[in-house]
């Protein structure tokens, strides 16, 4: 096969670089053949076309000269020059294009003949300027001038037969390229016709019949027998396929005889999930039941707590007008204490403005007495004044009395004004001490209120989770009635398992065991469940508005008999241990089935797992 491909890769690489070479040959002679038409030929006819021009413009200005029409020759002077300077510019490119010796040799002869033309142009364009044609009519001038003219055309005839030669040489090489090519191209057609049929023989001999083996095999495969060996008979790629293909085989082997045995296994699972499915849902079933009737005593509980609650808000708003009641109590007493120290106050300047009139009596009874001693020393001339003294002592002893008088009763008023505030003092500590009481019951009404509340958002909640759980319920009772649907479908979709994996024929002989370090990496990628933590058996009632989390719920009551198999149950198993996958008649590695003395236990255990789950 490598020589094969490096026949086939030598032969691709010396056409790719035989045609590289023709193609950069043929680039080099178009591109000589360009050059020729267009850098030579076509340049070299624009400058005898240039120069034909300023000759006619030359004639032009001579006929104006001698038609003495001053316009028409300045007209034609001007592109006499213009036609000089385009001979110039093309001549220059003609000049700077790339030539061989004999394209060099012709070039400077006309660069030559060209340098002496334009200088006589020159001249009789600045005659005709000046008004004078000498330098243009007088026949020497004008047969130099024709002498320039014809040796460049020699030289443009010359140049053209050359480039002619040139590019007949240029197509005569480029006929022969491409006869070459096509030479080559059949030599190389028949080269790869010979490589092609050297590569079919090989590969029909060393791939085709190997790989219509292995379609054979493979055949067999598909039509079910495995009993067949393929066998190796090369190294090579078709070799290791036909290794891959006894891999393959003894593989599909292994797994065919693993699958008829996990068929079996799979279909005593199966029956047994479905008997413990069974058992669960009825189970679920009496929880669901028993959920309802815990939601209808909470339900219960919550109507009472509700109506403790409202029976509380009111008593609490009673509290809270009571208090207001007492409030006002107290600040009308407070007012009336206040009324009765300004009437106090008020009896007390009363009594002092009497005891000033007193002290007035008093003097004007003195003054009295001394009018009625000095009128006695005045005679018979005192005696109205003595009449008079005595009327004014009579009245001021009067006032005296009168004053003791009224100040006897503002002290006797006084006193008991006094009294009366002390009462009054009294009443207001009494009146704010029935406040403060006042006060205390609202804030006793106000947390039993809270307290109702809290319970009753606590028993709300309690009530929502129960309602919860019991949905739960209801669904987990679906959902096992559906597992175990699933369960009886599993076994009906075992048993078709069981029959396509029949079609299979294998040889006991030939099955090979799976390595141990495969079975031991199959068996820690399978899951395992997580241990179940049972509730508490009790939980103390829960404080008032606080939740009690893990509070047990009614233990379901034993399924009726008959429900599950008919084995014994074991004790009940302990809820600290991981529940693990129940062993579903699992056989060893040999292919034997596991001793029948240990059957009863392993139903026990089984019934033990269904249980705790």
């Amino acid at each position: 096969m490598l020589l094969v491909l490096s026949l086939f890769v030598s032969g691709l690489l010396l056409a790719i670089g035989f045609t590289w070479n023709n193609a950069q040959r043929s680039e080099q002679g178009f591109q000589n053949l360009y050059d020729v038409a267009t850098n030579r030929v076509e340049v070299l006819t624009s400058l005898r076309a240039a120069l034909n021009e300023n000759r006619l413009y030359l004639a032009l200005s001579h006929r104006d000269y001698l038609l003495n029409n001053p316009n028409g020759v300045k007209a034609n002077v001007a592109k006499a020059q213009e036609a000089e300077q385009k001979v110039a510019s093309i001549f220059q490119r003609f000049h700077d294009a790339p030539k061989d010796p004999e394209g060099q040799k012709i070039s400077d002869n006309i660069d030559l003949a060209l340098k002496g033309y334009l200088g006589m142009s020159a001249s009789a364009v600045q005659g005709f300027s000046d008004g004078d044609d000498t330098e243009y009519a007088s026949p020497s001038k004008a047969a130099e001038r024709d002498k320039y003219v014809t040796e460049l055309n020699r030289q443009f005839d010359a140049y053209f037969a050359w480039a002619r030669e040139l590019y007949a040489s240029l197509t005569g090489d480029a006929s022969r390229q491409t006869d070459i090519a096509t030479i080559g191209a059949a030599a190389l057609l028949a080269m790869a016709l010979i490589l092609a049929l050297g590569c079919w023989l090989y590969i029909s001999r060393s791939v085709l019949r190997p790989l219509a083996q292995a379609g054979d095999a493979l055949g067999l495969v598909a039509a079910g027998d495995l009993t067949h060996r393929v066998d190796v008979t090369s190294r090579n790629e078709i070799g290791q396929l036909f290794v891959s293909l006894r891999k393959m085989q003894e593989s599909l082997t292994r797994v065919i005889a693993q699958v008829r045995q996990g068929v079996d296994e799979i279909n005593t699972g199966a029956t047994e999930i479905a008997q413990g499915n069974t058992d669960l849902s009825s189970r679920t079933e009496q929880q669901a039941a028993s959920l309802e009737e815990t939601a209808a005593s909470m339900e219960e509980l919550s109507g009472t707590v509700k109506q403790n609650a409202d029976n509380a808000r009111q008593a609490d708003q009673l509290a809270g007008n009571s208090m207001g009641v007492a409030r006002r109590g107290g600040e009308v007493v407070s007012e009336v204490v206040t009324t009765m120290d300004a009437i106090s106050a008020s009896s007390r300047k009363i009594a002092e403005i009497v005891n000033v009139i007193d002290g007035i009596a008093f003097q004007t009874n003195i003054l009295a007495l001394n009018a009625a001693v000095e009128a006695a020393r005045a005679g018979e001339q005192g005696k109205g004044f003595a009449v008079v003294a005595g009327e004014v002592r009579t009245l001021a002893q009067r006032s005296a009395q009168a004053a003791r008088e009224i100040k006897t009763l503002i002290e006797d008023s006084v006193s008991k004004v006094e009294a009366g505030s002390n009462q009054v003092e009294r009443a207001g500590s009494t009146m704010k001490e029935i406040v403060d009481a006042v006060q205390r019951v609202t804030d006793i009404m106000g947390e039993i209120s809270a307290a109702t509340q809290e319970q009753s958002s606590g028993i709300e909640q309690v009530n929502r989770a129960v309602a919860q759980m019991d949905e739960v319920t209801q669904q987990n009772a679906a959902l096992v009635e559906e597992a175990a649907a699933a369960a009886g479908s599993l076994e009906s979709q075992a048993q078709q398992l069981r029959q396509a994996v029949s079609v299979f024929r294998i040889s006991s002989q030939e099955v090979i065991e799976m390595p141990a370090h495969a079975v031991a990496a199959a068996r820690s990628s399978a899951p395992v469940r997580k241990p179940v933590q049972a509730a508490p058996a009790a939980v103390s009632k829960p404080a008032v508005g606080k939740k009690a989390p893990g509070a047990a719920l009614p233990k379901p009551a034993a399924p009726q008999a008959g429900t599950t198999s008919a084995a014994p149950r074991a004790a009940a198993p302990d809820h600290n241990e991981p529940l693990l996958r129940p062993n579903l008649g699992k056989t060893s590695s040999t292919g034997k089935s596991r001793p029948g003395a240990t059957s009863h236990t392993q139903k026990a255990d089984r019934d033990d797992d269904w249980e705790t789950f």
